[in-house]
């Protein structure tokens, strides 16, 4: 035999054993690696952590805001009223038993007029040109057929020396105290931003915490204060008496 043929031969033989392996693989089923069953224990734990990733709530990024329902301090509320110096220019009397019809100057050149139940406790002439405490953001009132658009702010005490008397006197402003110099708690900052109009429920509650205390002006028991010192009363209105 030549040496080709038994180079062909030998040539088949290998492409013969090639094609065997090929269809061998082909045929042969993959072996997979049977998965673990997990435990009980294991079932739970997982049931446990995938329940707890669902209720977590998101990181939002910012910080918790106060808890719903919570009621604004006193410090909230008062912040809401604009309270000031203003010297009164006009004292006018009307047909009423209990009211004067004031002007008022606030700072600024702003005047308002005031309806004021104070005819039964001071002359006119003791409250021109005085300076005293007006509230200024109240809603707009009609009083004896005229238009009140400030209150004017007074302490009350019952007079042991009149049956069924009473004592009322406005408040004092510290010396040096110009119209429209703010009224803020001591220990607080000077309000600059006020609504517009002040609700009456929010006024009754700040109202309820207005007394006298060491003949001082305060709420909740905290002086009322201008930048030039404490808003105060006379000897004659005793502790305890209701700023109104």
């Amino acid at each position: 035999m030549s040496t080709v043929t038994e180079l062909d031969l030998a040539i088949q033989q290998v492409d013969s054993l090639l094609s065997k392996l090929q269809v061998d693989s082909k045929v042969r089923p993959s072996v997979q690696e049977p998965k673990p069953v997990p435990s009980k224990d294991a079932e739970k734990a997982g049931k446990k952590l995938a329940g707890t990733a669902r209720t977590q709530p998101k990181d939002t990024g910012s910080a918790a805001g106060p808890a719903a329902g919570s009621q604004p301090t006193v410090h909230d509320l008062f912040a809401k009223a604009q309270l000031q110096v203003a010297r009164v220019t006009s004292v006018e009397e009307i047909d009423s038993v209990k009211l004067y019809k004031c002007i008022v100057d606030i700072g600024k050149g702003v005047t308002k007029q005031v309806m004021a139940g104070l005819k039964q406790h001071m002359a006119k002439e003791q409250l021109l040109q005085s300076l005293i405490v007006v509230i200024t953001n109240l809603k707009a009132a009609k009083l004896a057929g005229e238009v009140s658009k400030s209150m004017i702010l007074a302490a009350q005490a019952p007079d042991p020396s009149v049956p069924q008397g009473e004592i009322v006197q406005v408040l004092q402003v510290p010396e040096g105290s110009e119209p429209g110099d703010g009224i803020f708690m001591e220990g607080q900052a000077l309000g600059t931003a006020f609504p517009k109009t002040l609700k009456s429920d929010v006024w009754k509650k700040i109202v309820a915490d207005l007394q006298v205390h060491n003949h001082t002006a305060c709420c909740a028991k905290q002086k009322l204060v201008t930048a030039k010192g404490p808003v105060h009363l006379p000897s004659t209105i005793p502790d305890g008496a209701g700023i109104h």
